[in-house]
């Protein structure tokens, strides 16, 4: 695109008035053409799955600007709200009602608060990104699928489906990434081994022939 804003400084040079005038139709409708092509570049991407959808396309596909698309769910372009700006950043600064709004979720805000039993600290108007991480880890996660996750990752005791998800998430983080660290530890000792072994077999020396071998190669013939 900077390319086409250096092209269109020719027009300081022309002082024609209708030479500026085509110029600058030129220079929109190439402006115009990349828009159009890039934003359906982008569009298949999110259906692919490659990406995650923006303000702009979800506005688009509900058929709506995207101030109105905004506004329903009580947000607003700003600093934090962009067209650019994904679907789960856009979620995540929607109140707990809009939030349920947003998801089509029967229960009502009080209702899912209550259940968090968090009603002396949050109300709907609080931000979801703020109410989340205080849920219990058993309104994310069934008992069967916490289970699983503690068995899988070797857990203790003291991770319980009642504790708050966000110390959950921290744990999970972190005995994935010492999980991960392990296993490449166990690649490199790997490696080194392998390494080690094929040093060792190039400097062994090479095999010697069979006794009585290098005297029969050097009787002379007719013996």
């Amino acid at each position: 695109m900077n390319g086409k804003k250096k092209a269109s400084q020719s027009d300081k040079l022309i002082n024609v008035v209708i030479a500026v005038v085509v110029a600058a139709f030129v220079v929109v409708g190439v402006y115009a053409t990349y828009g159009k092509i890039s934003t359906s570049i982008e569009d298949k991407k999110i259906l692919n799955g490659e990406k995650e959808a923006t303000v702009a396309y979800l506005a688009k596909q509900s058929g709506m600007s995207v101030e109105d698309y905004l506004a329903q769910y009580g947000l607003s372009l700003s600093e934090t709200i962009t067209e650019k700006t994904t679907e789960s950043e856009m979620t995540d600064n929607m109140t707990i009602e809009n939030y349920l709004k947003y998801t089509g979720m029967e229960q009502t805000a009080d209702e899912v608060i209550a259940d968090a039993g968090l009603t002396e600290t949050v109300t709907k108007d609080t931000l979801w990104k703020d109410f989340f991480p205080q849920m219990p880890v058993g309104m994310v996660y069934d008992p069967q699928t916490f289970e699983q996750y503690k068995t899988q990752l070797s857990l203790g005791d003291d991770v319980t489906i009642d504790m708050p998800y966000g110390e959950f998430e921290k744990i999970l983080e972190e005995r994935i990434n010492a999980l991960n660290e392990e296993a490449n530890a166990n690649k490199d000792e790997a490696t080194a081994d392998a390494g080690e072994a094929a040093a060792d077999n190039a400097e062994a020396p090479a095999e010697q022939p069979a006794d009585g071998g290098a005297e029969n190669a050097e009787a002379p013939a007719g013996e």
